[in-house]
């Protein structure tokens, strides 16, 4: 018998497909203005960086604030800080915002969080805070670097079990030309899944998924399907929505959930995420020495 997560992973897939054939047709129709051929020379073109957006929004202070704790955030799939903007931290907090790099070919996520490792000061306590596919790419950071508490929001600890067959269909529609328009459009499958059911949430989403880089989108979801960590880290707090469709709750062990809350969660339950990480991340520092 197929397990629930199976189902839905072929349900996905079949919705993939249909939507790779409706966009295929559109730009036979579309004739010699071929508008999604251009986009996918223009994504070959942008070899050494991610989107402007992305780019633009992560500036970090120069000179780092000895009395303050380092805080280190790790956005979603190819976001930006756009995600954060709405949460109010403690001013104890020194925030910075890790900055999205190029993939390498074949790269795995524990190598690529390696190269990572540079825009962190890991000469004095931080802590690490990962939203979705953040939160994967934090654990393993953790793995390397050491940091006092590692926080994950709307985001899993461990890996997520798929099977060989959709692990290599996903690949295979991923390499399409047609897959990268598809994946960052807006319409009622993405607005659902990811939770923008007002006005505010699904205008940030459009944004946010037209700033993501296509090449390291399709990286992340390909490494992600792959993802074998098993075990949870000891220093790993997790905040999860129950009502999250791309990571149910029911595939995890969330520390503390969040009635009613989505994927998007960070922003939309913003006051409520910040008094739970105010808590949280005051009472580590509390007890880190010398504060």
């Amino acid at each position: 018998m197929l397990s629930n997560i199976n189902i839905s992973h072929i349900c996905l897939t079949i919705y993939l497909t249909v939507r790779s054939a409706e966009i295929f047709g559109q730009a036979t129709l579309n004739g010699a203005n071929r508008p999604l051929e251009k986009s996918f020379v223009a994504n070959l073109g942008n070899e050494h960086t991610l989107s402007a957006g992305t780019a633009n929004t992560h500036q970090r202070p120069t000179a780092p604030d000895n009395d303050k704790m380092n805080l280190y955030f790790l956005s979603g799939l190819g976001a930006d800080k756009r995600v954060f903007s709405k949460l109010e931290l403690d001013d104890r907090f020194a925030v910075h915002y890790i900055d999205w790099i190029e993939p390498l070919k074949k790269e795995s996520i524990t190598d690529y969080a390696g190269r990572l490792v540079s825009q962190i000061d890991t000469t004095r306590p931080f802590q690490l805070v990962g939203l979705s596919f953040g939160g994967i790419v934090a654990s393993e950071l953790a793995h390397i670097v050491h940091p006092e508490q590692i926080v994950i929001i709307s985001s899993t600890p461990t890996g997520v079990p798929v099977s060989k067959f959709y692990q290599g269909l996903t690949k295979f529609l991923l390499l399409s030309p047609f897959a990268a328009p598809f994946l960052k459009s807006t319409n009622t499958f993405t607005y659902k899944f990811f939770g923008a059911d007002t006005p505010e949430l699904k205008s940030l989403l459009k944004s946010i998924l037209h700033d993501t880089d296509s090449r390291f989108l399709k990286w992340a979801l390909v490494r992600m399907g792959s993802w074998k960590r098993q075990d949870n880290l000891e220093n790993l707090y997790h905040i999860h929505g129950t009502a999250d469709k791309l990571i149910p709750i029911k595939m995890v062990k969330p520390d503390v959930s969040i009635d009613g809350a989505g994927h998007l969660m960070v922003y939309a339950q913003a006051k409520q995420i910040s008094d739970i990480l105010n808590k949280k991340l005051s009472d580590n520092w509390v007890t880190t020495p010398n504060h």
